[in-house]
């Protein structure tokens, strides 16, 4: 696509590695003063930006959610060659006016992205082709890179000339919208440059309009800018072996104040980081630091470190050390009252405190030896729990809780691992005194497909001291009757 009026618009190359040639032609002659007044302008004026478009055909039998996946994969590779990358249909576009200046010619930033595009693509198993192209709009160039011709146009005075030998396919209207479009004789986009404005906007509406007016310049374009995810790793050479941990702690501290920084100004926490002790002729010491509760405070996570310090043995002295974030989290603020408390000094329970003994507890005895206790939609009392280690632990609100996994009916909190059973003399039931059953019965029949059948009859029983007993009878064999737990 070539524009014999103007040397603004040149070939890309082509799709197969051939290099274009470039032809120079000769410029109209003009006046001296005319000449400098325009190389006066050119001065002051800004020049336009250059988007450079690069379509993947391919992905057009994808869901959407697949194609974002596989264009965020692309999007890291445009980085190289732009700090601009925005997010199209089936398409990467970013502005490489900028970079001509560093790279030199739009042949060597093709180059540049053209290899690691195509093992980009077969690492994805899609076929390893794109088709590209380059003008001052974005649109225009994902319309330019939709045909397939791989244009350049620098200039904005020769898109209309450009985008007019285009087919109307690239525009990608509907079904009805192309159908009205063959019917009037619309082949190219040239022939929709020659219809009224009111009477396309009537006909095919105000975004089909503002379609065209992008793709000419006439119209601001948003975009959708590609934001790489968050990495941080930092490191330092010690000037010599240190063997006691201790000495480490400033280095740490100055590593995680750099860390909160980073957090801080992108609104960020995280819940999981790894130090790295480096050794002379041995493999790294790792501190995996998983918290329970996010978090971007230096003297927090300073306070873990020491813990897990305390506890560690190292094989040799060490000669670096390493962080690095593995999980980011969005950052939570917690509101405090506005109004003052009747004590002031008095210390108030908040979940943060807990959180924060938890992670304390698991760096200084290890995270296998701290379980929770969760429930289970079971009716069998003794597989109704399960213990679920720290890093297992699931932290999920109480309206996610399924009410029909709850029963309606009291449990205590203790149960027997065994149960005790109970005496049962003249009609009276005794547990080292006797008992009085103050509710009941709750029958509870599972587990008969295991072949250890549960057919029970739960009661509660009052002592003479006020505890309450949850005890039951066998609806089977003998029907004793046991303890199985406290409420108190």
């Amino acid at each position: 696509m070539e524009d014999p009026e103007s040397t603004a618009q040149l070939p890309l190359p082509s799709p197969f590695g051939a290099k274009a040639e470039v032809i120079e032609l000769p410029l109209p002659e003009q006046p001296a003063s005319e000449s400098k007044k325009e190389s006066d302008q050119n001065q002051v004026q800004r020049p336009d930006s250059l988007w450079y478009g690069i379509y993947f055909p391919q992905l057009a039998e994808l869901t959407e959610s697949q194609q974002q996946e596989h264009l965020n994969e692309l999007a890291t590779v445009l980085e190289n060659v732009s700090s601009t990358v925005s997010f199209h249909p089936q398409a990467l576009i970013c502005e490489i006016r900028s970079s001509l200046k560093y790279f030199g010619d739009i042949d060597t930033i093709h180059d540049k992205v053209n290899e690691p595009l195509n093992e980009a693509l077969k690492q994805l198993s899609l076929p390893d082709y794109f088709l590209y192209a380059a003008c001052p709009t974005v649109t225009g160039s994902l319309l330019l890179a939709r045909s397939g011709h791989n244009g350049l146009v620098y200039r904005k005075d020769n898109l209309r000339s450009a985008l007019g030998q285009l087919p109307t396919e690239v525009l990608h209207l509907e079904k009805e919208q192309n159908r009205r479009l063959y019917n009037m004789g619309v082949r190219h986009l040239r022939d929709i440059w020659r219809l009224p404005t009111d009477g396309l906007r009537k006909r095919f509406g105000s975004e089909f309009m503002n379609l065209l007016n992008k793709a000419l310049g006439e119209a601001p374009e948003p975009t959708h800018n590609y934001v790489p995810p968050p990495a941080f790793s930092t490191s330092y050479d010690l000037p010599y072996e240190v063997e006691s941990l201790d000495r480490l702690l400033p280095v740490a501290d100055e590593m995680l104040r750099q860390l909160c920084e980073f957090l801080r100004r992108r609104d960020l926490s995280t819940s999981h980081l790894v130090f790295s002790l480096k050794h002379e002729k041995r493999n790294s010491t790792d501190i995996n630091m998983s918290l329970r509760q996010t978090s971007r405070r230096s003297e927090h996570l300073l306070m873990l470190l020491e813990t897990h310090f305390s506890n560690l043995m190292i094989p040799a002295p060490v000669i670096a050390m390493k962080m690095e974030v593995r999980k980011f989290d969005a950052f939570m603020s917690q509101s405090e009252s506005l109004l003052a408390e009747d004590k002031p000094t008095a210390r108030q329970y908040s979940d943060s405190n807990l959180n924060q003994f938890m992670e304390q507890l698991k760096a200084r005895l290890g995270g296998h030896f701290v379980n929770s206790i969760n429930t289970i939609a079971e009716h069998c009392p003794e597989y109704a729990t399960k213990q679920l280690a720290y890093d297992e632990m699931v932290r999920t609100n109480r309206t996610e809780h399924d009410p029909e996994s709850v029963p309606l009916t009291p449990r205590p909190f203790l149960l027997l691992q065994e149960p005790q059973q109970l005496v049962l003399k003249n009609g009276k039931l005794y547990h080292r005194k006797p008992i009085t059953i103050i509710s009941g019965p709750e029958r509870i029949e599972s587990y008969w497909w295991s072949g250890s059948d549960v057919r029970r009859d739960y009661y509660v029983a009052l002592e003479r001291n006020g505890s309450r007993l949850w005890i039951y009878r066998e609806r089977s064999d003998e029907k004793n009757w046991y303890l199985h737990g406290y409420f108190a």
